[in-house]
């Protein structure tokens, strides 16, 4: 179809890794930390589709590589990274960032979702280099992370898409790159399993999108 047709937008002000370190606010793209074959960026910065023009922004605290993100409340969340169990918050009515409740330990590269007025905080990997298959709930009311049942493959550099009321966790990196597409439930705190991707994909992208989610790409 003609109408459907991948487009080249502005580049970002530097090549490099996000991980999860993207999110929507307000109609605009968010893009915090990163890393490159050198270097790890405490950059954080904002796409405007409107103008097709980047903004950058005042930077995070620290550099956060295998950072996650979520949007909670109007404000942008940038979670761990390699290294770190700190969480920062940037409020774009200042500008300025905040810190924000402490992880229980590190975890990079895992992913975040937003469901429900909380944060969840899916995968990743622990102080140790191990994959991991925690699950940790952002409740702003407490302000505080809980412990949720834990995803059934230990993993990371998956995505989190929701979907009918239940958080899809798509591929990542377990033994190796896998195909495996789990489905958690907020309601009820538990997981299934779902239907398994055709090939296996690690750091993809996905989205929801007429009524199907959408997986493309990854390394």
């Amino acid at each position: 179809n003609a109408t459907h047709l991948w487009k080249e937008m502005a580049p970002a002000s530097i090549a490099r890794t996000p991980c999860d370190g993207v999110d929507a606010l307000d109609g605009k793209i968010y893009f915090v930390g990163g890393s490159d074959a050198s270097t790890t960026y405490g950059r954080a910065e904002r796409y405007d589709p409107a103008t097709n023009q980047w903004e950058t922004l005042n930077p995070m605290s620290v550099a956060r590589q295998g950072v996650a993100a979520a949007v909670l409340n109007g404000k942008l969340y940038a979670i761990g990274g390699l290294g770190l169990s700190s969480v920062e918050i940037f409020d774009p009515g200042t500008g300025q960032w905040s810190t924000g409740p402490t992880l229980p330990g590190m975890v990079c590269y895992g992913t975040a979702i937003t469901v429900g007025g909380k944060i969840l905080l899916v995968g990743g990997r622990n102080a140790s280099g191990q994959n991991i298959n925690q699950v940790l709930e952002l409740d702003p009311g407490t302000n505080q992370w809980s412990q949720k049942a834990t995803m059934p493959t230990a993993r990371y550099g998956h995505k989190l898409v929701l979907f009918e009321g239940k958080v899809w966790a798509i591929g990542g990196r377990a033994l190796s790159d896998t195909s495996k597409v789990e489905t958690y439930d907020p309601a009820t705190n538990s997981w299934t399993t779902g239907p398994s991707l055709t090939t296996a994909r690690y750091f993809p992208s996905a989205w929801a999108a007429n009524g199907r989610i959408y997986v493309a790409g990854g390394y």
